[in-house]
């Protein structure tokens, strides 16, 4: 029982660790952000081995300040260059720069393969790629080569708004609402008319700008 408690305690504190560190720890994976991530783990798995516990909170707390003051750190220029490094150009008008994907630890195939897996088979078709500090490539295409969008076809289209969740899984998301300028009420109403209950409702959103209800039955 001991045991269980223990495990609990520590997995809800390591959650509320990563929390704590923003979501750019799990998003972007950045050299200190990958660090923290592998100490957080050690650290958390320490009491499950053994019966220190206490000094096991105090070390994560001190691990979230840190990596807190490394994340302000970043803010300025010499901060971000010492804990991210700086963007690296792989590829420039179609050609890859071989000496600095040796730099970067790259070979030529897996260069071929990050391009491929983003849809862009032929190098000449890209002006820029480059290595972002996160880790992932970033690609810019040759104008010839932009897809063609509304803005070029001179086409207006009604902007509706970003879709805005009322319902999920049956229950009505009041917060939602209020941002809407909605209550519960209009979309009850609106639910009824379609001959339909919350819980009859797997999804539900409605356009920011239209205020247009878009239903999925269950």
């Amino acid at each position: 029982m001991l045991l269980l408690l223990k495990i609990l305690v520590i997995y809800v504190v390591t959650i509320a660790v990563m929390r704590l560190m923003g979501k750019s720890t799990i998003i972007q994976m950045t050299p200190y952000d990958l660090v923290a991530i592998i100490i957080v783990g050690t650290v958390a798995s320490e009491p499950l081995i053994s019966t220190e516990f206490l000094p096991t909170i105090y070390a994560l707390a001190i691990l979230v300040g840190l990596h807190i003051l490394f994340g302000f750190l970043t803010l300025n220029q010499w901060g971000n260059r010492f804990f991210l490094g700086e963007p690296t150009i792989l590829i420039k008008d179609g050609q890859i720069i071989e000496d600095n994907i040796e730099k970067s630890r790259l070979s030529v195939a897996q260069l071929l393969s990050i391009l491929r897996s983003k849809g862009f088979p032929k190098i000449t078709d890209i002006d820029y790629a480059i290595l972002e500090p996160i880790g992932e490539v970033s690609i810019i295409v040759k104008a010839e080569n932009t897809p063609v969008t509304v803005k070029h076809l001179e086409i207006t289209i009604e902007n509706e708004g970003f879709p805005i969740s009322v319902i999920i899984d049956g229950k009505i998301q009041v917060k939602n609402l209020k941002m809407l300028g909605k209550n519960k009420e209009w979309l009850i109403e609106r639910i009824r008319a379609l001959g339909l209950k919350e819980k009859d409702v797997i999804y539900a959103y409605v356009n920011e700008n239209t205020k247009k209800l878009t239903v999925n039955r269950r």
